[in-house]
């Protein structure tokens, strides 16, 4: 227990609320904060998340992952009592008259990440997304304001605040980008000092040696175990990362301390699992990953282990690794019929990219998706990959992305081919709109508006959702039906105009046979064209010339003309 100074401590970490939050160790549930508060029933956003979990001395026992690393970082240069990790509840506890320095991490705090922007220009209710709302609420603390500490944020999402034109309005000092292990610890002690700073620092790219191990929990039990990518897509930021696989014994200081703090799960934090001291052209190490599974699983206390991310190709490439590693990875599933009764059989997920299946776009974008494939096979090694992790027993999470920069119709009915193939899988895919995001080769572009939506891409929506009904939710399909007829005659229809009808009756599961009636609700002046209730005598003559129908001799319509069967 740390005995911390009554008139403020001199340097302060905090995150908001909803990144501070384990959503009951559900690494999964924090998607729900990408979403506008107004739209989120109160039972599913439930104010026990937020609640902070501290220490005796009122530290935070669990912190995002980053911020941890940061802490670490200034606990090298600065004593223990100087500086505290906290909840954003506990701010005006902490921030007093002898705070110099308050760092603030967040992914989001302007709700322009992937799936927050995505889903909230969809759904179109004006308002800020719980993450916005919640790092608001962080930046507006009157503590902040009645002792003006120098406020540093950082994390992924500090570019947004730039974006929005918000840095001076939030009184933000400076803005912290990229990876920290050679740049934090240099601010913070200017800072500390009063003396001048940027407006934004960028992070170079680190050698592993410099790469310390957290001290004190991380949110869902994170460690890292990889960093860095070398595919080379450039709408992603981790490939400009160098590429590492941390030892073993660095990535179990890691566990034991999470576990210490009282996490029960082991979150790895990786671009892609099969990274994990892979081959010089991605051939993954089973033997590695098995060693690293089995030493993590074998800590006193952890009972589970989640995965973030993995790529397909090297499970095409390898099928014996995903053997190898699936039944370790099984054994230590949260994802169980003890977990939800809906899981029949427990099951392994982590997310991959599928991004697009055009091989145009991929090859312009994404040439190393798959290496050591070419990418002319992509369609080829996602359904083969897939496959292969289903009869392991995975089930994954795929996004797919629309609104390239210069994609075309035909680019994304390819994508659209590429679902359509992927049918009879367990998968869950996750459709997005393209973001430009900084630190990428993309980051100029500029993002598609849903004004410009075309039909296919209306349609690459509907069908990746219809997918995942059929997997995952088909005996909910009445429910989804219902709320799909709903939401678009109470509010899409007016939103987004008829070109949405479409989409909404492929979620709704129910037959497209023409177009929407001019004006709703029926009876309206237009709702009913007499032309489509009385018969076409020349389309019906015309098309009975150009058929034949056969008829069996001795029937009762035996003598009758084509055109008189048609009529009947």
């Amino acid at each position: 227990m740390v005995r911390y100074d009554t008139e403020g401590v001199k340097i302060v970490l905090t995150a908001p609320r909803g990144e501070m939050s384990r959503y009951n160790g559900d690494p999964f549930g924090a998607f729900i904060a990408v979403f506008p508060e107004k739209v989120i029933p109160r039972p599913i956003l439930r104010p026990e998340w937020f609640k902070p979990e501290d220490n005796e001395d009122g530290s935070a026992k669990f912190l995002p992952y980053g911020l941890r690393k940061v802490e670490a970082l200034l606990l090298r240069a600065f004593p223990r009592e100087d500086i505290v990790a906290c909840h954003p509840d506990h701010l005006e506890r902490f921030v007093g008259p002898k705070t110099k320095v308050v760092g603030i991490t967040s992914m989001d705090p302007m709700g322009l990440a992937y799936v927050s922007l995505t889903y909230n220009s969809m759904i179109a209710v004006p308002g800020e997304s719980v993450d916005a709302i919640e790092f608001r609420r962080v930046i507006e603390n009157p503590a902040l304001r009645r002792y003006d500490p120098t406020i540093l944020l950082g994390g992924a999402g500090a570019w947004q605040v730039r974006h929005a034109g918000k840095v001076e309005e939030f009184g933000i000092d400076a803005l912290v980008h990229g990876e920290g292990e050679l740049t934090v610890l240099d601010v913070f002690q200017k800072a500390v000092a009063g003396d001048p700073l940027p407006r934004e620092v960028h992070g170079s790219k680190v050698p592993i040696e410099f790469i310390p191990p957290i001290l004190s929990g991380a949110s869902y039990g994170v460690v890292e175990i990889t960093r860095g990518c070398g595919r080379g897509c450039q709408f992603c930021s981790p490939t400009n990362r160098r590429r590492h696989s941390l030892p073993i014994p660095h990535i179990l200081k890691e566990v034991e301390v999470n576990v210490k703090a009282g996490s029960d799960s082991i979150f790895f934090a990786t671009e892609d699992l099969f990274l994990y001291e892979c081959g010089p052209k991605f051939e993954p190490n089973g033997p590695a990953m098995a060693r690293l599974i089995e030493a993590v699983g074998n800590v006193p206390g952890v009972d589970f282990i989640h995965l973030s991310h993995i790529a397909i190709a090297p499970v095409a490439y390898d099928p014996k690794a995903v053997e190898m590693i699936s039944p370790l990875l099984l054994e230590k599933t949260r994802y169980t019929h003890e977990y939800r009764s809906e899981y029949k059989d427990p099951f392994v997920t982590a997310l991959f990219g599928i991004e697009s299946g055009s091989i145009r776009i991929m090859k312009k974008y994404m040439r190393g998706k798959i290496w050591p494939f070419p990418i002319e096979q992509y369609h080829e090694i996602n359904v083969q990959g897939a496959g292969i992790l289903n009869d392991n027993g995975w089930k994954p999470m795929a996004t797919l992305i629309s609104g390239w920069p210069d994609e075309t119709p035909d680019d994304t009915v390819q994508t659209l081919e590429l679902i359509d193939k992927l049918k009879g899988h367990d998968l869950f895919l996750v459709p997005l709109l393209f973001i430009p995001l900084e630190d990428t080769k993309l980051k100029n572009e500029r993002r598609v508006s849903l004004d410009n939506f075309t039909p296919e891409q209306w349609d690459f929506f509907a069908e990746a959702w219809r997918f995942n009904i059929d997997v995952w939710a088909k005996e909910l399909q009445p429910l989804f039906t219902f709320a799909s007829l709903f939401s678009y005659f109470t509010y899409f229809r007016w939103k987004h105009g008829r070109k949405v009808f479409r989409p909404i009756m492929k979620i709704a599961n129910l037959p497209l046979i023409g177009g929407m009636p001019e004006k709703f609700p029926p009876r309206g002046p237009a709702s009913v064209n007499p032309r489509y209730c009385a018969d076409d005598e020349a389309m019906v003559a015309k098309a009975a010339e150009a058929m034949s129908i056969p008829v069996e001799p001795g029937m009762p319509d035996a003598g009758a003309a084509p055109i008189e069967i048609m009529r009947r």
